[in-house]
């Protein structure tokens, strides 16, 4: 797999874009934009919200959470919900693990190995 994200900040605003190409026997091309409301001072946690072509409108929560970044989800009407775990490794290097349910069945799950670029 291979990926690039973008972050640009605005005021009152986080603009998060990235691209997923998965490879192997079921490529995959996924887009995600996020717009994230920017962590108020002291706060532990934010909102953002996606609008995903197969799911809808998602709306989540990042929480900080020592060294990493938790991460839950919904669309409306909560058909579609999951979670996510960010954990920084080292300054290069971050782990992920994730779940995706349709209703109480889990659809997809997920364990990456992130490296940034220098």
């Amino acid at each position: 797999m291979s990926g690039e994200t973008t972050i640009r900040h605005e005021s009152g605003q986080w603009h998060f874009e990235g691209v997923l190409r998965v490879r192997g026997e079921r490529p995959a091309l996924q887009h995600n934009r996020y717009e994230i409301e920017p962590f108020a001072p002291g706060a532990r946690s934010t909102h953002w919200n996606s609008i995903s072509p197969t799911l809808g409108t998602l709306r989540g929560r990042f929480v900080l959470a020592g060294d990493a970044i938790l991460s839950f989800y919904a669309n409306t009407p909560a058909r579609y919900r999951g979670f996510e775990c960010l954990q920084q490794r080292d300054e290069r290097r971050y782990s992920v693990r994730g779940a995706m349910m349709e209703e109480d069945k889990i659809i997809s799950t997920w364990a990456l190995e992130l490296t940034t670029e220098k």
